[in-house]
């Protein structure tokens, strides 16, 4: 490891050696490191303003970084970002990315947005942002540490990742692109955009299929990590009125895929040698197909149709207006083989289905230079399923070929589907007050109400000190709060009649920003969070049921990041993670370290434009040792780093065709990710094995 570390410092040194030499004579024009610095964000206040004036530790990926870096998905977007952990199950989910530390509630502490709609499974399972959130239609990713309930309300708790897509004046044309990679992998994505005087259109839409890694030590004819043909669409409509833009948009995913890693595979029933990593393999699901089926498939989507009217009728009032309708769950298709005794196979279906019908009403108003006011009412019903469906059970049997291994349950049908509908009114108000205390100061009150007819009410504070004392120093001083709603899932596997609490977090936060040169940013963030009624899951030999709100946790760390852009030809970043964290049982009095998460972190990278031939990116990703959960036998899981490599081509052919490799984990670096909360040994596995070395390569056409 320590080989590979020293290799990517060099090649960046030296590369930033060369560069110099080269373009000793770029101006401060051809840099891009002021546009990152001065890019306007909306996430952080719910208005455009600078991220250096934004309320909140805020970091933006912008459509150039996604490209360079050849980063294809969200996982891998944020594997370069700090304070961000993730457990990658290779299946369902099919990701767990924890803020800050937020070990548990596996994304269910994150709040997903898209153009600043909430994307999160509204029932509350744990799928977000797998293969068919293709990046290809993004114009930037806006990521907040620290809670955002002021402006969101329930579950903008840990964090809050919003992704901007691409207007149609943007993309301007037709791009289509196809790519070829390593375990049979193909991908189509084609976007599609105009801007007129009174309309802009854009349409997009992806493609993804692949067979995934097979990891031979839970099966020789494993196939249980496929994706098969994971589709996004999405588009908008604008109409563009004088002091106003009014918005149809919609967007669908879909990703059916295998259910990965996380559950053992059951060697012994199928007489094959253990799986390894203190896994038992008596319980367990298929991870080889069985019967001309594949070995199972989790099948989750969401669809989402909003009109939405942004209204500016001057430069001091400005008011949103949304409405929205979202449709989320896993498909009817959808099903596992697992043995729960290890004598014969079940085949058992699963399907939910929720829906929410939203309305909000967003506004600014500028009393002056110096005193600007935000507002919000926000109404929404839920007709959640109450868990996954239920289904009826078939006692039929029958035998494989081999005339040994037993299948049942082969005609179980679903049973009706059962709902609740639960209403949620949220509304807040926030001041932001600037003055010239201290040459440049502004202060953030604000605080948010909310009602929901199952947890009852909350109010989530917030309040933010931001000054400037010199032109290159941001000083960023924040106390928050935030609240995770209890999820059907998990009130329905709660004691009988008892009902779930909200989580509550407050955190502190102290956020540096310095301009070291106008080619260089340094920043550092220390944070505390406090948790407080924690949802705790129970182990396998409690059933996996809802402990109440028990516990108690404390997290606390510093993160720090430099971004360099030493010319137009060399940019590149070094950022690290330091984090600890201590939970308590308040029911036991147990007390310990928050396993799964990595006390220090981080990552390097470079990009490197060759005489506007192509470019070349290279990153690392360093994770120190992690402990597995208190129910996992394994222990401690070592660390890794990670190396990735994109090349890039400039655009060809009358700047129309651009061609691209990607290579991940260049050096072939063996690697595992701990397993989740119930991770035992028996049911759910210990450790998750992870692919070795990936490539993929790519042709974009612009027509």
């Amino acid at each position: 490891m320590k080989l590979k570390i020293l290799t990517l410092v060099f090649s960046f040194f030296y590369c930033l050696q060369v560069s110099a030499q080269i373009d000793s004579a770029a101006t401060l024009s051809d840099l891009s490191l002021e546009e990152l610095m001065n890019v306007k964000v909306i996430t952080a206040s719910g208005y455009l303003q600078k991220t250096s004036e934004a309320p909140s530790t805020i970091q933006v990926i912008t459509a150039k970084q996604i490209s360079e870096r050849g980063y294809e998905q969200l996982t891998d977007a944020l594997r370069d970002i700090p304070g961000i952990d993730m457990i990658h199950l290779n299946g369902y989910a099919p990701t767990l990315i924890y803020f800050r530390g937020m070990y548990g509630a596996e994304n269910l502490r994150a709040l997903l947005m898209i153009d600043g709609v909430v994307e999160n499974n509204i029932i509350g399972s744990n799928d977000m942002a797998g293969p068919a959130y293709n990046l290809h239609n993004v114009e930037r990713i806006e990521i907040v540490w620290g809670p955002a309930s002021v402006l969101y309300g329930a579950n903008a708790f840990g964090g809050v990742i919003n992704i901007i897509t691409k207007k149609g004046g943007d993309i301007n044309g037709v791009v289509a692109e196809k790519g070829f990679g390593t375990f049979n992998t193909s991908l189509d994505k084609i976007s599609m955009g105009v801007r007129t005087s009174k309309f802009e259109i854009a349409l997009s839409g992806s493609l993804y299929s692949t067979d995934g890694p097979s990891f031979a030590n839970r099966d020789p004819d494993y196939t249980a990590s496929y994706v098969d043909k994971a589709y996004s669409i999405s588009g908008s409509v604008g109409y563009l009125a004088r002091k106003s833009t009014t918005t149809l948009g919609f967007r669908a995913y879909r990703t059916p895929m295998g259910w990965g890693t996380f559950f053992n595979s059951p060697t012994q029933f199928l007489g094959l040698p253990s799986q390894g990593y203190e896994n038992k393999g008596v319980l367990g699901l298929l991870a080889r197909d069985v019967r001309n089926e594949r070995s199972g498939l989790e099948s989750p989507y969401a669809r989402t149709i909003f009109l939405q009217n942004d209204f500016k009728p001057n430069e001091k009032f400005s008011l949103l207006t949304r409405a929205v309708y979202r449709e989320t769950g896993i498909g009817e298709d959808s099903y596992v083989y697992l043995t729960i005794d290890g004598k014969k196979l079940i085949r058992a279906i699963t399907a939910s289905h929720s829906t929410r019908a939203f309305a909000e009403a967003l506004g600014n108003y500028s009393f002056s230079e110096n005193h600007k006011l935000s507002g919000g009412l926000q109404f929404f019903q839920d007709n959640v399923e109450q868990g996954s469906r239920k289904a009826t059970l078939d006692t039929n049997t029958i035998y494989l070929i081999d005339g040994k291994q037993i299948v049942t349950n082969l005609y179980s049908t679903f049973l009706p589907r059962e709902y609740d509908l639960r209403n949620n009114f949220g509304s807040y108000l926030q001041y932001i007050h600037s003055t010239d205390f201290l040459r440049k100061t502004s202060l953030t009150l604000g605080a948010r109400y909310d009602y929901n007819s199952y947890y009852g009410s909350n109010v989530s504070p917030r309040i933010v000190l931001v000054n400037q004392p010199t032109e290159e120093l941001t000083i960023k001083l924040q106390y928050g709060t935030a609240y995770r709603a209890p999820t059907n899932t998990e009130i329905y596997t709660a004691p009988l009649n008892f009902k779930l609490k909200e989580e509550k977090i407050r955190t502190y936060e102290l956020n540096l920003g310095y301009e070291i040169s106008k080619r260089a940013m340094f920043q550092l963030n220390g944070f505390r969070n406090n948790l407080s009624d924690v949802i705790v899951i129970s182990n396998l030999s409690s059933n996996l049921t809802v402990n109440k709100n028990p516990a108690e946790v404390t997290i606390h760390g510093i993160e720090g990041q430099i971004d360099y852009v030493y010319s137009s030809r060399l940019s590149g970043f070094v950022n690290f993670t330091i984090q600890e964290g201590k939970g308590r049982n308040t029911v036991s009095n147990a007390t310990g370290p928050i396993p799964g998460i990595a006390n220090f972190k981080g990552n390097i990278g470079m990009s490197w434009n060759v005489q506007d031939l192509f470019n070349l990116s290279l990153t690392g990703n360093m994770v120190g040792k992690r402990r597995a959960p208190a129910t996992s036998p394994y222990g401690t899981v070592d660390g890794y780093f990670l190396t990735h490599l994109n090349f890039r081509t400039r655009a060809l052919f009358n700047e129309r065709v651009t061609a691209s490799f990607n290579i991940n984990n260049l050096f072939n670096t063996t690697w595992l990710d701990p397993g989740f909360r119930t991770a035992d040994g028996f049911l759910f596995s210990t450790v998750l094995e992870q692919p070795k070395r990936t490539g993929m390569l790519k042709v974009a056409v612009r027509l």
